[in-house]
């Protein structure tokens, strides 16, 4: 009876593992296939040869997936492209702010606890870095910084 239990247990586990990579294994596909989709335009169009990495901003109006790369001259580029429309922008990392220095923006004018993440956006035609984090209270705020000059252009906190 004892062993009946066990095998039970150990079907229902293997049952609720399976389920439960089969779940994340699913939800992450769409983002895989934003970026494979937005890799291949970045190269067409920027000369991608290798990703670095993947942002997608999800605006009131419009979504946006950028891919940060190398070209094969070794110029640091972002291509962000318009999930509606197709609409392809490449930014030169000489010619805006990073991602590395957006959160030292941030870092600088509001000493949050932990920062959590940044993502590049367009909104008319400006980009910008979206930067999450939490407060010394542990509250979500987010600001966002201007891609070109690094300037604060909204803020939301206490979320």
């Amino acid at each position: 009876m004892k062993r009946n239990f066990i095998m039970g247990l150990i079907g229902v586990l293997f049952v609720l593992i399976v389920s439960s990579y089969s779940f994340f294994f699913y939800s992450q596909q769409p983002m895989v296939q934003a970026e494979k989709e937005v890799s291949k335009i970045a190269e067409e169009s920027a000369d991608i040869q290798r990703v670095d990495n993947f942002y997608w901003y999800n605006g009131s109006d419009d979504t946006f997936f950028t891919v940060a790369g190398y070209t094969s001259e070794d110029r640091y580029l972002y291509v962000v492209v318009k999930q509606n429309g197709g609409e392809v922008t490449i930014l030169d990392s000489q010619q805006i702010v990073t991602e590395d220095e957006a959160k030292s923006i941030l870092q600088t004018i509001k000493e949050p606890q932990k920062i959590l993440e940044a993502r590049l956006g367009m909104e008319a035609d400006e980009p910008f870095w979206e930067v999450a984090y939490r407060d010394i209270d542990g509250k979500l705020g987010y600001v966002l910084l201007s891609a070109n000059t690094g300037e604060l252009m909204k803020e939301y906190k206490n979320i």
